[in-house]
């Protein structure tokens, strides 16, 4: 596309979505989801069985009600790990229109799934990235480096940003700022947070003068808190109270699903702030009595999403509108057709409304949000959540120094145990870290007892080094 022509219908999309409220793009995403559900009930062989098995007949879907009654909820385990790929593949998608295979983590065990793109997809892909980075970053108008350090093979295609693809490779992303972030006006990282901590970490004994460039990042693969983000801002001289500032922000994906299919965005990212230093403002927001002490409910993340590109549902919600995630994707293309698929996340719709009517945030724009809660499995015990300790690990930015951010906790005697790994070469005393450890857990404890162990980089017991190209095991249930 023509890079002229290509900024202006940016500007066009960018104003057309300016013109719409999120009650309208729901119900835009509703006609869409039965587009969508149609041809997966004509093109997908396994879609067929599975809609067989629950006595769904798709000519009496016509509604996005009876969708929601009547089809059944999909997972890795009814689709991936039951069906062979030809059969999940939509019959009018020619094997040899597939240009690109994306796994999952494979973090859920029982193997991966896989997210596949046709060529047409992957011509269209510039275009995508390029209106999600327009609508963040401003692309059209700063010159923009984005330098991508997502492992497992994910890369980017942008018709108008400079991308550097590192990977896990700390040294080569500072080389590259170092030697040409001059040549940009802004520079946007993308990463995991414990590569990015350890990218922090590496570029401040390096020397390394994040102040001399306008910063961004954005922040997969896992939650984090907001004091991991004060350390990230810290490092980079962001101020993540400003809005001019540069955005840290999360991103979320499914590999079997796609990239980036809810995001942050500075209103989102203020209103979590805005939480986080009075949780009052919870109850304010979702409509129901939030317990400020309870870690069973971390601080949740609120993540736009675009209704145009997927279908979302909260299901079988609590009594405090939380219950999972299904996503069902709207692509008239899409290679692989899931409908109500479960991501195992947890998470609330935010009313519009109450969403609007939060003083201080800004114009939250036309897309609907919703509270990321969590992976459902990191919910530990009564009182425990891995994301309790993600906030504990961070709370001091002297104590995370010392630390590579990497902790596994495990039972141990009708309690948990707590272990963590120091950065490589720490002199500081592992009695005293831990002490300060739980000193960051204080009021947030549930009722059962906590040992804390420190470890020498060496001598970490889940990992001599960090093996950054895999999702770090924080949790295992018993």
């Amino acid at each position: 596309m023509n890079p002229v022509f290509a900024r202006l219908a940016r500007r066009f999309v960018r104003w057309r979505l300016g013109q719409l409220s999120p009650e309208q793009l729901l119900r835009l995403s509703e006609r869409k989801v039965l587009r969508a559900f149609q041809r997966a009930s004509k093109q997908s062989p396994a879609y067929r069985i599975l809609l067989a098995e629950s006595g769904t007949d798709p000519a009496q879907v016509r509604t996005v009600t009876e969708f929601v009654a009547a089809c059944p909820i999909l997972d890795k385990s009814n689709t991936f790990r039951r069906f062979p790929l030809n059969e999940l593949i939509s019959q009018d998608v020619p094997a040899r229109s597939i240009a690109s295979i994306l796994t999952s983590s494979g973090h859920g065990g029982g193997g991966f799934a896989l997210g596949l793109s046709t060529r047409a997809q992957m011509s269209a892909a510039p275009w995508d990235i390029d209106i999600g980075l327009d609508i963040a970053f401003d692309i059209d108008r700063q010159r923009t480096l984005l330098i991508n350090c997502l492992p497992m093979g994910v890369t980017f295609q942008s018709d108008t940003v400079c991308v550097a693809n590192v990977s896990v490779r700390e040294d080569m992303a500072c080389a590259i700022v170092e030697q040409t972030g001059h040549l940009f006006e802004q520079i946007v990282l993308c990463g995991d947070p414990l590569f990015l901590k350890r990218l922090c970490d590496f570029s401040e004994a390096r020397g390394l003068d994040w102040g001399c460039h306008r910063m961004h990042a954005i922040v997969g693969e896992e939650t984090f808190s907001e004091f991991f983000r004060d350390y990230l801002a810290e490092t980079l001289h962001v101020n993540p109270d400003r809005p001019e500032s540069g955005l840290i922000g999360s991103s979320m994906g499914v590999g079997e699903l796609g990239l980036n299919l809810f995001y942050e965005t500075r209103e989102t990212v203020a209103l979590r702030r805005a939480c986080a230093r009075d949780r009052s403002k919870l109850t304010e927001l979702l409509g129901h009595q939030f317990d400020p002490d309870s870690a069973l409910a971390p601080l949740p993340t609120f993540l736009a999403f675009n209704p145009l590109r997927t279908f979302v549902e909260i299901n079988a919600p609590d009594e405090d509108g939380c219950g999972d995630l299904l996503v069902s994707m709207l692509g008239p293309t899409v290679a692989i057709p899931l409908m109500r698929y479960k991501t195992g996340d947890r998470a609330t719709r935010i009313d519009p409304a109450r969403l609007a009517a939060m003083a201080g945030i800004g114009k939250p724009g036309p897309f609907p949000v919703i509270a990321l809660q969590g992976r459902a499995k990191d919910v530990i015990a009564p009182g425990w959540h891995v994301d309790t300790f993600k906030d504990a690990l961070y709370r001091r930015r002297d104590i995370a120094r010392h630390l590579t951010g990497a902790f596994r906790l495990s039972r141990l005697d009708g309690g948990l145990q707590w272990e963590l790994q120091l950065v490589r070469g720490c002199e500081a005393d592992p009695g005293e870290i831990a002490l300060a450890l739980k000193d960051c857990l204080s009021g947030r404890q549930g009722g059962e007892k906590l040992a804390i162990n420190c470890y020498p980089y060496a001598l970490f017991p889940y990992g001599q080094t960090l093996d950054h190209e895999r999702k770090f095991v924080y949790w295992v249930a018993d």
